[in-house]
């Protein structure tokens, strides 16, 4: 396709182009409508021009018009002030001006002053809670009460004034600092009210303190009469739980937290409808008698100022009056209230009466308990009005005496330690363990006894030494009197208790009637019940003592542990029979047992001299160049004779002095005149069979006829002794007599020293000994009574030389 010319140099005629050769029939038509389309161009631009144009004159005439109503407003707005420039609309303007001025000054002022006066009561309020006191404050007889109560209506001040500021003032920070004064100061009180609440005074003061911290309480925390009064009974509650509760430091509750709940219990009891409602509505409904800020209370603290700073406080702060529900509470809601706590509180005291008396043994310490607890409650309970006091006595009557009972029993039951104590050292026995045994008054050691710190260890060192009180016969007695003295102690409490009488010294409008019960019940049956159990239980365990120690010999005895056993068992009998308690059942302790023990030692402690006496008695020599008179006849013992009784005597010292009271030595020398008639008649018929045939013969025949045939076993064991004699040599005649004639004499001398006067059988003793000798000896009845009156002379001169025997 061939290229568009230029139209500008085309020619202006139409039909030159048509008929122009130049020009094919395509071209043509793009010139055509490329000249349509510069045509339609033209056209649009010529269109747009004209338009812009007729708008700016229009925009021209808008803005012409517009200013024209401006010179319009201006000329009215000149016309204007030239009317309000005249000098009354002027003074007018100059004087409202001034009064805004004057009201901003003012609000600012307000809240300086406001400002100072919260500071003012912060510090007041902090003071009063701290207990102290200004000139004006230190009024005489104010209490912590009345103080607790001006600092609450100090916070209250505090917190209105705090509220003023509004929200948008609470970044500042003097403020904000007063805000958290006030609510730490509020945080103490109530504390403070609690402490106060908890506390226990004196009747009168304390109450009123009561009563105006419960009011304190009221407008501090814009409680009502209903809930002040449960906020009292609950802290009154709690503080008996924490009288209870042990502290870490603590191991024991002391009788005093017993009579401290005690004492908040029936404070409780006299101040609930002492102070409800009639008190306490009065004091509730006082403290809206009169706007806050108007009281004097208020007023008289020094660092307030209120008359000075009243004017800026506002009307809300000025004519404030606390709203308390003073009315909300009568006396039957407050009685029923108060038997209700008076039920849980009886429940909480019983209960750590119970655990204070679990931690104590002592009986005195219980008795000392029970006689504070009951005379509290007498004295304060028999005020109490409204609620049933003599249940809760009982009650508390009922648990101590119920733990006393308990504790006297175990107390008496520790009399199974003494026989634990001898059970012990006879085992020590059986093991083999070495023993202490008494010491004898004139040993060296007793020399060196320390007497730096007096007599009293010398003392006990001596009577020890009497009473033959080894270490191992210490323990058990020391164990003994430890129990005795409880158990003395015990006793003398409880016949106290008969002494004791239950009058109301406070309360002295009780009848005769309930004071003679109430006496009959605490003075009569408690400490009777107390004896019954006492004796009951000493009579069973004084048995249990004797069965054990019974137990012990028996078993002893059949393990063969010798004579010390026994002389230690008869040592604790006696000390134990000694210091009986005073009762008839109790007497009767080691009866049963003495007799067996005044048996077993004679016998065991005479045994070796009896065994030596026969030893030397069978082999023994006449010393017959010593007799004197006509005829001649002994004047002393023989030897063996005298070193028998030495040795009886020395052994009878070596086992203690403090065994051979009359009984014991009786005893012993009934079972040694046994012992020597029965083996020296055996001796007797020994000699016989060493005499001559003849004299044998002569001798059977004086016998006296109708004697007794004796037993097979008998003639047997005869026999084997006959045989054994028939070994020794045979005595001459009148060596026999010279024997017969000093065993009449060493006879005579043995009854001297042998005696016994309670004993009424001279079969049993060496009587009848004596009289058979005598006749073997031929001799007549003056020499008889020769030989009787120089073995008594002798004996006299000897006596002294066997001091345990006489």
């Amino acid at each position: 396709m061939s290229t568009l010319p230029d139209l500008s140099s085309l020619p202006a005629s139409s039909s030159a182009i048509f008929s122009s050769p130049t020009y094919n029939l395509p071209q043509i038509r793009a010139i055509h409508k490329a000249l349509h389309a510069a045509v339609d161009e033209k056209r649009d631009r010529l269109r747009v021009q004209v338009g812009s144009s007729y708008r700016d004159l229009l925009g021209t005439a808008d803005k012409i018009v517009e200013m024209g109503g401006e010179m319009d407003a201006v000329l009215d707005t000149l016309g204007r002030m030239g009317a309000r420039c005249g000098r009354g609309v002027v003074g007018r303007k100059v004087g409202g001006l001034g009064e805004f001025k004057g009201r901003v000054k003012e609000r600012e002022m307000g809240e300086v002053g406001r400002r100072g006066l919260l500071e003012g009561v912060v510090l007041a309020v902090e003071r009063g809670l701290r207990g102290g006191r200004t000139k004006q404050e230190g009024r005489d007889g104010e209490g912590k009460g009345e103080r607790v109560l001006r600092a609450a209506k100090g916070l209250v001040l505090g917190r209105l004034l705090v509220k003023s500021f509004g929200q948008g003032i609470q970044g500042k920070g003097s403020v904000e600092a007063a805000r958290k004064g006030l609510k730490s100061s509020r945080r103490r009180l109530l504390r403070i009210v609690e402490r106060v609440l908890q506390s226990v005074g004196e009747k009168n003061e304390q109450r009123e303190d009561v009563l105006r911290v419960l009011a304190a309480y009221s407008l501090a925390t814009g409680s009502g009469a209903k809930d002040t009064l449960r906020y009292f009974l609950r802290v009154r509650g709690e503080a008996m739980k924490l009288t209870f509760e042990l502290d870490e430091d603590e191991r024991t509750r002391a009788a005093e937290d017993v009579l401290r709940g005690m004492r908040l219990y029936t404070k409780t009891l006299l101040d609930v409808p002492a102070l409800v409602p009639a008190r306490l509505t009065e004091a509730l409904a006082g403290l809206k008698k009169q706007p806050l800020i108007k009281d004097q209370a208020l007023r008289g603290i020094e660092g307030l100022r209120l008359d000075v700073y009243e004017r800026w406080c506002g009307d809300e702060i000025e004519y404030f009056t606390p709203f308390i529900r003073h009315n909300d509470l009568d006396r039957e809601q407050a009685r029923e209230m108060l038997t209700e706590w008076a039920g849980k509180g009886a429940g909480v005291l019983l209960e750590g009466l119970e655990k204070t008396l679990a931690g104590m043994t002592e009986f005195k310490a219980i008795v000392e308990l029970r006689t504070s607890v009951l005379k509290l409650w007498i004295s304060e309970g028999g005020r109490v009005r409204g609620v049933d006091t003599s249940d809760l006595l009982d009650r508390i009557r009922t648990m101590i005496n119920e733990h006393m009972l308990g504790v006297v029993e175990a107390k008496v039951n520790k009399l199974r330690l003494v026989g634990s104590e001898v059970s012990a050292t006879i085992e020590a026995w059986r093991e083999g363990a070495s023993t202490s045994e008494p010491h004898d008054f004139w040993v060296p050691d007793s020399l060196d006894i320390d007497l730096t710190n007096g007599a009293a260890h010398f003392t006990q060192e001596v009577v020890s030494r009497l009473y033959g009180r080894s270490d191992i016969v210490s323990k058990a007695v020391s164990s003994y009197k430890s129990w005795y003295k409880v158990i003395d102690d015990v006793g003398q409490v409880v016949e106290q208790l008969k002494r004791q009488r239950w009058d109301n010294d406070v309360d002295e409008i009780e009848d005769e009637e309930t004071i003679e019960q109430r006496q009959q019940l605490l003075s009569k049956e408690d400490p009777q019940a107390l004896h019954e159990h006492l004796t009951g239980s000493l009579v069973r365990a004084f048995k249990s003592l004797d069965e054990q120690l019974s137990a012990l010999l028996k078993s002893s005895v059949a393990a063969e542990k010798g004579p010390d056993v026994v002389m230690y068992l008869l040592r604790v009998v006696r000390d134990i029979r000694s210091n009986l308690p005073a009762l008839e059942p109790v007497k009767a302790f080691g009866l049963d047992l003495l007799p067996q023990l005044h048996n077993m030692v004679p016998s065991s402690v005479a045994e070796p001299a009896l065994t030596s006496w026969a030893e030397n008695h069978k082999r023994r020599v006449v010393g017959r160049a010593l007799w004197e008179g006509e005829p001649e006849l002994p004047t002393s013992p023989s030897p063996d004779c005298f070193q028998f009784l030495r040795e009886l005597s020395m052994a009878m010292s070596e086992a203690g002095m403090d065994l051979w009271y009359p009984a014991m030595v009786t005893g012993l020398k009934v079972a040694v005149n046994s012992h020597l008639r029965e083996n020296w008649w055996k001796h007797a018929e020994e000699l016989r069979a060493r005499s001559s045939p003849v004299d044998v013969v002569e001798k059977e025949e004086k016998e006296a006829d109708g004697e007794k045939m004796e037993s097979a076993e008998t003639d047997e064991a005869k026999s084997d002794e006959d045989a054994a004699a028939a070994e020794e040599p045979k005595l001459e005649p009148q060596e026999q007599r010279d024997v017969l004639v000093q065993w009449l004499f060493d006879i005579t001398y043995l009854r001297c020293g042998l005696a016994v006067p309670s004993f009424e059988s001279p079969a049993e003793g060496l009587k009848e000994l004596e009289d058979m000798v005598f006749k073997e000896t031929d001799l007549d009845t003056s020499s008889r009574q020769r030989i009787t009156k120089a073995s008594q002379e002798y004996w006299k001169r000897t006596s002294l030389l066997f001091g345990l025997l006489t």
